[in-house]
């Protein structure tokens, strides 16, 4: 079994998008830096909070969306500096129990108006608070000394994170054809369904999906993500196809499901399965038009 092949049955059913295997390829590439500098550095503390800080950040720049390794960049380290400032002062003020709780009111709040209008951030101010207060039972530095101690180690390892974001391959075009072969699939189930709706629950997931990673793709996933809409209006609707026509539909779409979960162009494959498209336009036009734009997509 190789982790890079974009659909694979058994981790399809946990992780049916590749966002897990993606978020865990990256958390252990970091991990693995960061237990290398560990084996160099000798922290002033457990290593593991700078280690969780890092990889909290470097699994952050797969969550927000960013359409260049450079903003992938400036997230990583603007979580860094946040995180690493939320223990900075929670140590400092733990000896002030008052001033301690007040400045967590006034934390909270600044964070909180500040972000509230992002919805990829509205959890960071909770995440910084949770983080300050763990920091707290690990040994925070509580002096000017141990500050700029502990800040140092904080960005030595979080440099393992950087070269992480800025080295490793990007696996959106992976999340978007997953995604993709899951729309198929619910296709190829309810041809003919007289029942059947474009609200069902997993096929709006997989839309979603492929929609939020369109912004950091090639043009062609774009005009790929348009025909899924449209197919999905046009052909996804109870009509006359006759039961011939829909085991052909169905055959069709198991095709071009296994060309996208090979990597495939469509064009390479199915010569017989062609021919029927290329009969039959009025039933199958739809169709073809969908093809054309994945295959596109891999020229």
């Amino acid at each position: 079994m190789s982790v890079f092949r974009i659909s694979y049955p058994f981790l399809d059913q946990f992780d049916p998008f590749w966002v897990c295997r993606a978020l865990a390829l990256k958390a252990g590439t970091a991990t693995i830096l960061l237990f290398l500098c560990n084996a160099f550095l000798k922290s002033p503390q457990v290593p593991v909070v700078y280690m969780l800080t890092t990889l909290i950040a470097t699994i952050a720049t797969e969550l927000i969306p960013a359409d260049t390794r450079w903003r992938k960049f400036g997230i990583f380290w603007t979580i860094m500096v946040l995180l690493s400032t939320a223990g900075t002062m929670f140590g400092l003020l733990s000896y002030f129990k008052l001033a301690l709780f007040l400045f967590v009111v006034v934390f909270s709040y600044g964070l909180l108006h500040f972000m509230v209008k992002s919805a990829a951030s509205a959890s960071l101010p909770i995440l910084m608070i949770v983080w300050g207060v763990l920091q707290l039972a690990g040994g925070a530095a509580t002096d000017l000394t141990s500050v700029a101690n502990h800040l140092l180690y904080f960005y030595e390892f979080g440099l393992m994170g950087l070269i992480t974001v800025l080295l490793f391959p990007d696996f959106s075009p992976n999340i978007a054809k997953s995604a993709f072969i899951r729309i198929l699939e619910s296709n190829a189930r309810n041809i003919g369904n007289p029942t059947y709706k474009n609200s069902d629950p997993g096929v709006l997931g997989a839309l979603y999906m492929i929609r939020s990673k369109v912004p950091v793709l090639p043009k062609s996933y774009t005009t790929l993500y348009e025909s899924i809409v449209q197919f999905q209006a046009e052909f996804m609707r109870p009509h006359g196809l006759t039961a011939q026509e829909q085991n052909q539909a169905r055959a069709l779409i198991a095709e071009l499901a296994q060309a996208v979960s090979t990597n495939t162009r469509f064009v390479d494959r199915g010569t017989q399965l062609r021919q029927a498209m290329t009969n039959n336009p009025v039933a199958f036009g739809g169709l073809k038009g969908l093809i054309d734009k994945y295959d596109q997509c891999l020229a």
